[in-house]
């Protein structure tokens, strides 16, 4: 049977719309779709969205490509930044202010939208994401990478569950931060009252790991290049607002500056081994105008590559 295959590796009982949601960029309900139009398998049988899954399990998506754009995302003639393109991917640099992809509010004036009209992308995804793979905030501006096929989605998707893709963001946090060089690890989880925002626990929640280094003093503010080694949504902005270096501009988690209009962060860089290829590459999105008015010199951050 061909397909996407998955081989479960658990002891745990889990349901199968329950795991594949962690595990892939579809959602629950739309996995459940596919599981009762026996487009997801379980050992080659149709199966139900309840089904638990037991150590050894082989899942299998059946190929998408024959059903008509599940997208519903609408191309538009918009500008993109590319950084590298083929045919199994295509890197851009975001602008700051827009959205990466449209959601149930959103529907248009987004990334998606716009890569759509230059080029196709695989059809693998959640409903409003085909392509995504990862995503950046709205404010945030960097570097961000999309899937030209299926098969270069599913190696992607992969390579970023398994923390194989290091990313480089360059933030600007008030006050001096201190030490130079610091790794913090906690977890985090929605908050109950805001749910659309992220809070530091310690007891329930997912694990957020993140290397920070200091790369300049301004003032009263520093510059910082961070690794989040896990992918947890808002990760970098909490954790800095948590350590009491809250990222400028930042109206959700940091504080807002005269300096600048947006959260004063960047996806400076990126590294993954290309789906195809399988050889270690980097891209390099250049620091955006409004934060090399408050850095300065950036000459040591070099040109995009």
């Amino acid at each position: 049977m061909n397909g996407k295959k998955i081989t479960y590796e658990s002891d745990e009982k889990k349901r199968i719309d329950k795991f594949l949601s962690e595990k892939i960029s579809f959602s629950r309900e739309r996995i459940k779709t596919l599981i009762k139009e026996g487009k997801i398998v379980v050992n080659s049988k149709k199966i139900e969205p309840s089904y638990k899954l037991h150590n050894g399990d082989v899942i299998t998506i059946l190929s998408l490509k024959n059903e008509k754009d599940i997208s519903g995302v609408k191309p538009e003639k918009g500008k993109i930044d590319i950084i590298y393109e083929d045919e199994h991917i295509i890197v851009l640099n975001k602008p700051a202010g827009i959205l990466t992809h449209p959601t149930n509010y959103t529907k248009t004036g987004t990334l998606l939208n716009y890569v759509l009209y230059h080029t196709s992308l695989s059809k693998i995804g959640a409903s409003l994401r085909c392509g995504v793979v990862h995503r950046l905030d709205r404010e945030t501006s960097g570097v961000i990478v999309f899937a030209k096929t299926d098969e270069a989605y599913w190696k992607l998707i992969e390579e970023f569950k398994n923390r194989q893709v290091k990313k480089i963001y360059l933030a600007i946090v008030k006050g001096k931060f201190t030490p130079e060089k610091k790794t913090v690890e906690f977890t985090v989880k929605p908050s109950r009252e805001n749910p659309t925002k992220m809070e530091v626990h310690f007891l329930k929640g997912k694990v957020a790991i993140t290397e920070i280094n200091v790369r300049k003093y301004l003032d009263n503010l520093t510059v910082v290049e961070v690794k989040p080694v896990t992918g947890r949504t808002h990760q970098v902005r909490v954790t800095l607002s948590y350590l009491g270096f809250p990222v400028i501009g930042d109206k959700k988690y940091g504080v807002e500056s005269s300096l600048i209009s947006r959260c004063a962060l960047h996806s400076w860089k990126l590294t993954l081994f290309h789906p195809e290829k399988r050889k270690e590459m980097t891209f390099k999105a250049e620091i955006p105008d409004d934060m090399k008015k408050i850095i300065g010199n950036t000459e040591e951050y070099g040109n995009s590559e």
